[in-house]
């Protein structure tokens, strides 16, 4: 059974596409864009979860990204 998200697919590719937009428009190399983009998670995560249920979140999201990575070639 597919997850059904709480936020529209149109919405979600819409702040993509605007981040997408900031890196590429900077001409941000691979290894600077995972450093922002994963500074930025640090930063929600410590800013807006509270203390108690940080880890099990970081540890969800890991679980997540990992389990969304194409290891196949197109």
């Amino acid at each position: 059974m597919p997850i059904q998200s709480k936020y529209s697919s149109q919405k979600i590719e819409s702040i993509l596409d605007q981040v997408m937009d900031v890196l590429h428009d900077n001409d941000v190399s691979v290894d600077l864009s995972l450093m922002i983009l994963g500074n930025s998670i640090t930063h929600v995560i410590n800013s807006q979860v509270p203390t108690a249920q940080r880890q099990a979140i970081s540890d969800k999201f890991v679980k997540a990204l990992s389990a969304s990575i194409n290891t196949k070639d197109k």
